[in-house]
């Protein structure tokens, strides 16, 4: 029994004795391995950089690319969120990553970088990681900013715009052809503001197609834009306000015109709705009434309601 116990003593301190000796030959393996100088290692920074320049350009550009061109197609015609097109923009840069790995490192080979001349102990060090860790990353950050540079020619708001048109399209369809039937009038057109050109435009009028354009102080519309009151004419003919061009461009014949500001949230003036031809019991065309500018100028108020929600 003491036997036994010294001898599990005594092996149990060779055990300890060659560890320590161990330990010992590995400090001096260490010690004995020379440090890359500040040339080296700036090689080993500079050769991991190189490599990652050219993945981090491939991801940005591809990410942004994929991810612009489904937010503008797919996302407006299936009402997907920007950052799920994002989402999948990162998927196409994933695969285009993996795909064109070996593309890039061929490319980095065939550039015959400085080789660095460390051994694989000296590249173990602390410090040619921490290089090479550094290059890694600097080269990464660089490529992804240079990816970034495809903004410059991507019109970042187009999928946006393409949004609110598709929504102010649909809102005001709905208005102006229920606008129309409850006026009983021949035409409804929904005009909207354009600061920068100084222009009314409408793709939104009943009979007609196509998109309508004027100036802000042009015809009837125009001046009840620069006013900011309604407008009730029995006969437009007899207006000098009257713009006869349009009825002879789209053969129409105007003769009551009932026209209405639209403000905006802050109350600014952003367009004119304006109806045309108010139809009788006898089908026959009549005047505007007082409760027809009533009730424009309800519809008026839901027009910036709607605009409000959509922007």
């Amino acid at each position: 029994m003491l036997s036994s116990a010294l001898r599990s003593k005594q092996l149990g301190r060779r055990l300890c004795i060659r560890l320590k000796s161990s330990e010992a030959v590995g400090r001096k393996r260490k010690e004995d391995i020379m440090l890359p100088t500040k040339e080296e290692l700036r090689i080993v920074a500079y050769r991991a950089a190189i490599p990652m320049v050219g993945f981090g350009f491939m991801d940005n550009l591809v990410m942004i690319t994929a991810g612009e061109a489904t937010d503008s197609t797919l996302g407006v015609a299936l009402g997907i969120s920007t950052m799920t097109a994002a989402g999948f923009g990162q998927c196409c840069s994933d695969v285009a990553g993996n795909l064109s790995g070996g593309t890039v490192d061929a490319a980095v080979t065939r550039m015959k970088l400085q080789h660095h001349g460390l051994s694989e102990d000296q590249l173990d060090l602390k410090v040619s990681r921490m290089y090479k860790l550094l290059g890694a990353c600097v080269g990464v950050v660089t490529g992804c900013l240079l990816g970034m540079s495809c903004l410059l020619f991507i019109d970042t708001d187009k999928a946006d715009r393409a949004r609110k048109a598709k929504e102010l399209q649909s809102i005001f369809d709905h208005i102006m052809t229920d606008g129309r039937a409850l006026f009983n009038a021949d035409r409804a057109t929904l005009f909207m503001l354009d600061e920068e050109k100084h222009e009314l435009w409408s793709q939104i009028a009943t009979g007609t197609k196509g998109i309508i354009k004027i100036r802000d102080d042009e015809g009837i519309a125009g001046a009840c834009l620069q006013s900011g009151e309604i407008i009730n004419i029995e006969n437009a003919y007899e207006d000098e306000r009257f713009n006869q061009k349009v009825d002879g461009v789209t053969g129409f014949t105007t003769k009551s015109v009932l026209a209405v500001p639209v403000k905006n949230e802050t109350g600014k003036f952003i367009g004119v709705i304006q109806m045309l031809n108010k139809k009788n019991a006898d089908d026959e065309v009549t005047s505007f009434g007082v409760d027809d500018e009533k009730l424009i100028s309800m519809m008026a108020n839901h027009v910036t309601s709607f605009i409000k929600i959509v922007q």
